[in-house]
């Protein structure tokens, strides 16, 4: 495990319903040997021993013996899951992180936790733009995300606008970038070639589920 200089919660967020997978959970789909849930929580084991995941789904998640919490407020997307995660996390700093990324590595998060200082979020931006599920967030958005829910603004990037961002720019020459690191599984394209670049970058990755 990397040495972090401070207490950090891994918030795994599952909750969407992968409408464009056929509503097959993509968090469990496979690849190379691995779900793509445990692929996220071994990258985020090199940083910190601390999780919890936020989903509506736990009978899907028991297996991996990590707290899980529903959302705080039902429907409200992405934004309540990032709200959900930190009002359950015992931790004032947080990687936030989707179930769908099967590239993710210890050595992103601990570029973008290095980045915290006095931030409340750090954040990639790449070509496709932010990430906001891939990010380092504070216990200070608790109350702007609150108020924006309230407000049914439901954006996140809507919060960025009352707390202080660090802004991390990866071009598309950018080691973490080029390595597929913020690639994520939503739909079946997607899935088929999460399994091409498995192979590519781990050798036989297996075929892709029915």
């Amino acid at each position: 495990m990397l040495t972090i200089p401070m207490e950090i919660t891994g918030i795994i967020l599952a909750g969407g319903k992968s409408r464009r997978l056929d509503y097959k959970n993509k968090a469990l789909l496979q690849i190379g040997g691995k779900s793509i849930v445990e692929r996220v929580i071994d990258a985020i084991s090199g940083v910190t021993d601390k999780f919890i995941m936020i989903t509506n789904s736990p009978d899907d998640y028991e297996h991996l013996g990590l707290p899980m919490f529903g959302d705080v407020i039902a429907g409200t997307g992405p934004l309540g899951g990032i709200y959900s995660g930190l009002a359950r996390s015992g931790t004032h700093n947080n990687i936030i992180v989707a179930c769908d990324m099967p590239f993710i590595q210890p050595k992103l998060f601990e570029l973008l936790i290095s980045h915290i200082a006095d931030n409340d979020i750090v954040i990639p931006v790449t070509p496709d733009g932010y990430h906001p599920l891939c990010a380092v967030y504070s216990k200070n958005c608790i109350k702007p995300v609150e108020l924006l829910i309230e407000a049914d603004q439901l954006k996140v990037t809507n919060l960025f606008r009352y707390v202080k961002v660090n802004e991390m720019i990866f071009s598309e020459e950018h080691p973490y970038y080029a390595q597929d690191m913020l690639f994520n599984v939503n739909t079946h394209e997607d899935y088929a070639k999460a399994i091409q670049l498995c192979k590519t970058k781990e050798g036989d990755c297996g075929l892709p589920n029915d």
